[in-house]
C-alpha cells in the first residue's frame, strides 16, 4: 500500500520526467495549475482505489463515459447542464491521470489499457466538441450546425 505522500512523489516524479516543461510555470501558467491538480487529485483518488478490486481499465472506461456524458448535458441548453458538463470537462482528467498511475504502482499495465486509453482520449474530444456544437445550434438558433456536427465528426475520423 502507498501514502498518499509516495504516491504524490511517485506522479510528480513520472510526470516530469515525461514532460520537463511542467517544471516551469511561466512557460504555460494554466497547464501548469491543471497538471498540479491533476497530480494531488489523481493521487488521492488512486490512495482509495488502490483499496479496492477496481481495476485501472474500469477507470479509463469511466473516463470515455465521462466524455458521453458532457455530449448529453451540453445538448442540454440549461444553466445547470452546461456547469456540470464544464466541471465534467475539466476534471475528467483526473481520472485519464488516475488509470495510469494505478496501473504501475499494482503492475496492471496492459497494452489494452494503452489503447482503452487512446479510446477514451478520442471518445472524450468528439463529446465535448459535439455536445459544444448542439449547445452553440440550441443557443444561437442556426441550424447549419446541426449540418457541421457531423461534419466535424467525419473530418476526424478522417485524419485518423
Amino acid at each position: 500500500m502507498y501514502t498518499i505522500k509516495k504516491l504524490r512523489k511517485y506522479h510528480y516524479e513520472y510526470r516530469l520526467r515525461v514532460f520537463p516543461w511542467l517544471k516551469v510555470w511561466k512557460r504555460a501558467p494554466y497547464t501548469w495549475l491543471k497538471d498540479r491538480f491533476y497530480i494531488e487529485t489523481a493521487s488521492l483518488l488512486v490512495y482509495f482505489l488502490q483499496k479496492t478490486n477496481i481495476k485501472p481499465n474500469t477507470v479509463t472506461i469511466i473516463y470515455g463515459f465521462a466524455g458521453i456524458a458532457c455530449m448529453i448535458l451540453f445538448a442540454i441548453p440549461t444553466n445547470t447542464t452546461i456547469i456540470l458538463a464544464m466541471l465534467i470537462a475539466f476534471s475528467k482528467g483526473v481520472l485519464d491521470w488516475s488509470d495510469g498511475l494505478l496501473a504501475r504502482i499494482t503492475g496492471q499495465t496492459s497494452q489494452t489499457g494503452e489503447i482503452l486509453d487512446d479510446y477514451g482520449a478520442t471518445l472524450n474530444e468528439l463529446g465535448f466538441y459535439t455536445g459544444l456544437g448542439f449547445y452553440v445550434a440550441a443557443k444561437t438558433g442556426g441550424l447549419y450546425f446541426y449540418f457541421l456536427i457531423p461534419f466535424l465528426l467525419f473530418m476526424r475520423a478522417a485524419s485518423g
